[in-house]
């Protein structure tokens, strides 16, 4: 699978992790504000609250959800200029594709960690 880069419309992003120990995004920015949401009940009050440009969502942490949330999110014309991005472990070529299909824009995998 090929990298690109990615340049954010609107600096606000969400971030839907376990802990906020997951933002290895963020490291070194300052121009960009994200925000971290744990709990699968608060995503859709902060997509409306902050109006970000991009959410990233940790497969691993809602698992069961991952495809209801997506699928919801590109029903509705309010997320139209959405960009959703998945967060997974491991590559898998099937369900990789079943996420791109609903809606999923970008696939993001974690590298080995030290």
């Amino acid at each position: 699978m090929s990298t690109s880069t990615y340049q954010l419309k609107n600096n606000v992003i969400i971030l839907v992790t376990s802990d906020e120990l997951n933002n290895c995004f963020f490291k070194d920015t300052t121009h960009i504000t994200y925000l971290h949401v744990n709990s699968l009940s608060k995503i859709f009050p902060s997509l409306f609250t902050y109006q970000p440009g991009t959410i990233i969502i940790d497969n691993d942490h809602i698992q069961g959800e991952v495809h209801d949330t997506i699928r919801r999110i590109r029903t509705n014309p309010f997320y139209n200029k959405l960009k959703i991005c998945c967060l997974k472990d491991i590559e898998n070529k099937k369900a990789d594709e079943q996420l791109i299909t609903i809606g999923v824009d970008y696939l993001l995998y974690r590298t080995a960690r030290n």
